[in-house]
Formats: C-alpha cells, structure tokens, sequence
C-alpha cells in the first residue's frame, strides 16, 4: 500500500516521539536547569542496504544518568535514597525508555504481520486493505 508508512519511517517516529517524552519527564521532575541535558537528546536511526532499521541511538549527557538514579557528588547508588535530602531519584529516562521499546516491539511485529498478509495476498491474486492511523494506535499502547 503505497499510504503506509516504512519501518525506517515508524521507527524514527518513534525515536522522536521518544525523545518528546523524555523532555517531558525531564520538565516533570525539574531535571537539567541549565538546559545543556535537555539539548543533548538526540536521536540517530540507522538502515542497512535495503532501508530497514537496524540501530537506534540515543545520545545524551552522561550526567543525565546519574540525575535518574539520583546520584553523584558523592552519593553512591547504595546510599539512595540521599539521606542528606540533596540527591533524589528523577526517572526521567529509565522508566520511561523501557515503557517505549516495549510499545516499538509491538509496533515491529504489527508491521512485520501486516508486511507478510499483504504478501501472502498478493501471491495468491487477492487484495489486502488495512488502515489505520498510526498517532491514534501508538497512544492507545
């Protein structure tokens, strides 16, 4: 179907849409008020030969990590919570990272079943239609 959308396209959608929520989070638990964190978020999508995705990468400052554990200058991850009250955990980025890979899972093996029923289709001579709106399915995940 000429309408649908590519796996490189869904997954750099939802790579984007990853990074849209971590900047959420991070405006939820007030992380990164210098802003360098915030402006760090990238998100790269690589294909191989025939335009399918192979590799996602995030990128970010490394101290973002350690904002989410609620970490650094001299809090250990053993002594969280911080007892002196100056280190908190913020999970701008784990929770949040595990949630979306599940979702692009589901989203990989829809498009992989779809993909194989229009093929199975169109070896056997007949038509195969499937719409859908893919903002509105995404949210519902």
């Amino acid at each position: 179907m000429a309408g649908r959308r590519s796996k490189l396209e869904m997954t750099q959608m939802w790579a984007d849409i990853v990074l849209d929520r971590w900047r959420a989070r991070m405006a939820d638990y007030n992380v990164g008020q210098t802003g360098d964190l915030l402006r760090s978020l990238q998100a790269q999508v690589q294909s191989d030969a025939q335009g399918d995705p192979y590799k996602i990468t995030f990128l970010y400052l490394y101290y973002g990590r350690f904002t989410d554990m609620g970490v650094g200058r001299g809090v250990t991850l053993d002594m969280t919570p911080d007892p002196s009250g100056h280190r908190q955990v913020k999970p701008w980025y784990s929770q949040t990272f595990r949630r979306e890979v599940m979702k692009l899972g589901i989203m990989m093996a829809a498009k992989y079943g779809f993909d194989a029923a229009e093929a199975i289709s169109s070896f056997r001579g007949t038509t195969f239609e499937m719409r859908r709106n893919d903002a509105a399915w995404y949210d519902h995940l």
